[in-house]
């Protein structure tokens, strides 16, 4: 693929055009799913292609084909010159920029110690059948499922700048869920999603077996809890259950694209509007988030983003006040930014890079501080474990969360399972309510696979890491009668 991105470099710098890029990229994606003890879905597949970006008189063409060869470069490569040019008379005033970025010829791949494909499928279902058949055991069960999904993607992107790049990237994530029914109610409880760029041996850390028996009695114990006081009370969320609400309220909101009413799709605008860069209070000084491109196993570690930008570390929210987006190199141009901040990625060779969540973490504490030492400070509230559904407006203020186990905190102690919670609040004021986070030693990097944007929609993936954190005086409801 190396070969074909260099003669693409020398055919397109013949054209009488203002830049453009390829991305020519080998996907194969392994899913493995059973629903009690009988697999269900069992999926192997394997996809190839190139996709050209164009810029012609400040306007943007694309084109891409299944068929990897230089005469089929050649051919779709003036395809996405002519629509270049045709977007190019109906552009307006508006004319695409691009920000600056060196030159890289490079090689990036994932450090892997197994090779998730070299992994036999009969070993993934007979794991996946046992985690289902001891949580099948527990009284009360009367549904499982469970899955295990591998990626890789080896790409090779050439732009007419120069830069060649190749990169190699794993992805390995597995999870369950039990479903349990009585008490005139049901109730579901998960080992929910843990997806990094890493090889199997990602997989066989996680314990997934060893915690079957757990899952499934929390699932039944759920049954049986009671429902959540109505009222302000303090929360302490683990770093599962904050990865979706880091993802909703600060990841999608910080993305430039949305700030500058390019993408309103999903929830898709933003209330975090370029005045208020450096000067906007988002959370308490305790609140630091940092995207890192470059984390070790983070599910947007990918050497490079898809327009050729090398990976990053930066902050977004430092010391509780905004001070960047995420951003590509056409949007960070439009603010005068020297620099994109690598946050261009698309899900296939057959899709327009667009601007992306980083891997965006909320940062642990310095001082030693444990779960239980956050607990203490807490005489009425709720503490909750793992994601469950959510609600966002369209400027990403108003909010609702659930989760997916609750214990109520009563004179600083975990007590008694609870139920049905859910929480809500506006952004700002939800995060500038947290006094409290863990040190590193609980920080944990969870993420996502499946974040949806655009239209068409892609898929893309990213890392939310987070400690366990405290926050004070939040509304605390019911969310199912």
């Amino acid at each position: 693929m190396k070969e074909l991105g260099a003669y693409f470099q020398d055919i397109a710098r013949r054209e009488n055009i203002e830049y453009a890029d390829i991305r020519i990229g080998y996907y194969r994606t392994q899913f493995l799913f059973l629903q009690d003890l009988s697999p269900k879905e069992i999926n192997d597949e394997e996809r190839m292609g190139f996709g050209i970006r164009v810029l012609y008189d400040g306007a943007w063409g694309f084109a891409s084909s299944t068929k990897v060869e230089k005469a089929e470069i050649e051919r779709v490569l003036k395809k996405a010159i002519e629509i270049a040019k045709a977007s190019s008379l109906v552009k307006g005033e508006y004319r695409v920029k691009l920000a600056k970025e060196p030159v890289h010829v490079d090689r990036y791949a994932v450090p892997v110690e197994i090779d998730p494909f070299k992994v036999p499928v009969e070993e993934k279902i007979d794991l996946l059948y046992k985690v289902n058949d001891v949580m099948l055991k527990v009284k009360g069960i009367v549904k499982t499922y469970s899955h295990i999904e591998v990626r890789r993607r080896d790409q090779v992107f050439a732009s007419t700048e120069g830069s060649l790049i190749e990169t190699t990237i794993f992805t390995t994530n597995a999870g369950y869920t039990a479903f349990a029914v009585g008490n005139n109610d049901s109730q579901s409880r998960s080992f929910q999603d843990y997806p990094l760029n890493k090889g199997y041996e990602h997989i066989r850390s996680m314990k997934l077996l060893e915690n079957a028996e757990r899952i499934a009695s929390e699932a039944v114990m759920k049954l049986y809890a009671d429902e959540p006081d109505e009222a302000l009370m303090d929360l302490v969320l683990d770093p599962a259950h904050l990865s979706l609400t880091i993802h909703e309220s600060v990841g999608h909101p910080t993305e430039l694209d949305r700030v500058l009413g390019y993408e309103a799709n999903f929830a898709g605008r933003s209330f975090v509007t370029p005045e208020k860069l450096g000067n906007f209070r988002y959370g308490s000084p305790m609140v630091n988030f940092v995207a890192d491109n470059t984390l070790p196993g983070g599910l947007a570690t990918t050497g490079y983003d898809d327009e050729g930008v090398e990976c990053q570390k930066w902050h977004i929210i430092k010391d509780g006040i905004f001070v960047d987006y995420s951003s590509t190199r056409e949007v960070a141009s439009i603010l005068g930014f020297p620099r994109s901040r690598g946050s261009a990625r698309a899900d296939s060779f057959s899709s327009f890079p667009i601007n992306r969540i980083p891997n965006l973490c909320l940062m642990p504490g310095k001082d030693p501080v444990t779960p239980e030492d956050l607990i203490a400070g807490v005489k009425k509230g709720v503490y909750i474990e793992g994601r469950g559904s959510f609600s966002i407006d369209q400027m990403r203020l108003n909010f609702q969360f659930g989760g997916d186990l609750f214990y109520e905190i009563k004179d600083g102690k975990k007590g008694r399972m609870l139920k049905n919670v859910i929480y809500q609040s506006i952004t700002p004021q939800f995060w500038n309510s947290l006094d409290g986070v863990t040190d590193e030693r609980f920080w944990e990097p969870r993420g996502f696979l499946t974040c949806g944007k655009g239209e068409p929609t892609q898929s893309a993936q990213m890392t939310n890491g987070a400690p366990y954190a405290r926050f004070r005086n939040v509304k605390v409801g019911r969310g199912k009668r």
